[in-house]
């Protein structure tokens, strides 16, 4: 009995002390920088920015992949759920980093054996909701990354882009998801 779970109303600023009083108990938060990823599932891109500007590694992926904004600096190329297993639009937090996750998906009702199931790890799996839902390297997806959604609901990066985000994102970091 000696957590505390609390969520604010908003999120608070970068670089801050926020004091917190809890049964009499005085502590302090201290926030680090504001790192927050945005997917798109209509551009097929990943933003990060961090403390307001964009940033992220320069993209190793050879054309056709490099549209104008995917030069620019934290958009990355990926790939979201396809039509039949969307991802859902919505602001996440960062729940739980894992440098390797195993994924099967006969935990979400496709057993392995169909044609549409899978039973592989994937690396540098950055999980956003306690269902299942991840940001992850995903080099078997590459030819797709920022061309169309073909997953089955999670956001699939590059191995290179995957690495770089798991290295700067923290637990409770926002994810946006929007159309």
């Amino acid at each position: 009995n000696k957590v505390v779970q609390w969520v604010p109303d908003r999120y608070w600023p970068a670089h801050s002390t926020i004091p917190l009083t809890v049964g009499g108990a005085a502590a302090e938060i201290k926030t680090g920088p504001a790192v927050i990823g945005v997917a798109s599932i209509s551009e097929h891109t990943f933003t990060v920015s961090i403390d307001g500007a964009e940033a992220g590694p320069p993209t190793s992926l050879p054309a056709p992949h490099h549209r104008p904004h995917f030069g620019e600096q934290g958009v990355m190329p990926a790939s979201m759920g396809r039509p039949e297993y969307p991802t859902p639009v919505g602001s996440y937090t960062v729940l739980a980093k894992e440098e390797a996750v195993t994924m099967d998906s006969s935990s979400v009702g496709i057993p392995v054996d169909d044609p549409n199931g899978y039973l592989l790890t994937v690396n540098y799996a950055v999980r956003i909701t306690s269902r299942g839902l991840f940001v992850h390297s995903a080099p078997w997806a590459v030819p797709a990354l920022g061309l169309e959604n073909v997953s089955h609901g999670c956001i699939s990066l590059s191995p290179d882009d995957a690495e770089w985000y798991y290295d700067h994102v923290h637990v409770g970091d926002p994810v946006i998801v929007q159309d």
